[in-house]
């Protein structure tokens, strides 16, 4: 109860700093940029939207561990009584926070009629939404947890951090490479796969799992040492 009461604070500090404008006006953006161009399947529309949004994760799971002040977080690390309970509040704090955008990005393609379901029906086209962009929250609250103030206290590599990873989930996860299922999350492997290609859609989410799970369990290690 205290963690989850500690990111229920810090939600709310987050919403009422109106630092979520941001990333809410980028989502916006850039998922009228990216369905723009006209019908296309499930795989592909979620895929690339999952892509692009993934950095917009990345930048609010920032946005949101940052808002608190390093004396407060410091307070609430005494008073929840545990460094780890400290840093899951954070966290649960930044994947809630993500959860309207994931939202948003579910429901854009079908407000602007981007969506082709002449071979899949509409419950596939969501549920298959859901699941790619529940990974792109996970993975981006990675990024994004590693580029923190409590962890990269330097502006310049922080920013690094968050435009050189989703540059590189663009870049190399759109192509075919081992190099590219080593560093990046497979999103745009989706666009690639077959409809009921079950076993592709499997290994890319498991995939995209591992990646985050590394990154959040960095950040986790951390946070053991740096307040």
């Amino acid at each position: 109860m205290r963690v989850l009461a500690l990111a229920s604070m810090r939600v709310n500090a987050y919403a009422r700093s109106q630092r979520a404008l941001g990333p809410l006006l980028g989502t916006l953006v850039l998922l009228g940029i990216a369905h723009a161009g006209g019908k296309a399947s499930p795989a592909q529309a979620y895929g690339f939207s999952a892509a692009l949004l993934f950095a917009v994760f990345a930048w609010q799971t920032k946005l949101i561990l940052d808002t608190e002040p390093d004396e407060q977080r410091m307070i609430a690390r005494v008073g929840i009584g545990s460094a780890a309970k400290e840093v899951q509040a954070g966290l649960i704090a930044a994947v809630a926070s993500g959860v309207p955008i994931m939202l948003v990005g579910i429901v854009a393609p079908l407000a602007l009629r981007a969506l082709d379901l002449q071979r899949t029906s509409l419950a596939a086209a969501i549920g298959l939404g859901l699941l790619v962009h529940v990974l792109a929250v996970l993975a981006g609250a990675g990024v994004g947890a590693l580029a923190s103030r409590a962890v990269v206290p330097e502006a310049g590599w922080a920013a690094l951090i968050l435009v050189g990873v989703p540059v590189l989930v663009i870049v190399l996860g759109s192509r075919t490479s081992p190099i590219a299922h080593l560093l990046v999350p497979q999103f745009f492997g989706l666009a690639k796969l077959g409809p009921g290609d079950a076993g592709g859609a499997a290994a890319l989410s498991a995939h995209a799992l591992v990646w985050a799970a590394v990154l959040l369990g960095a950040y986790a290690f951390l946070r053991r040492t740096r307040p």
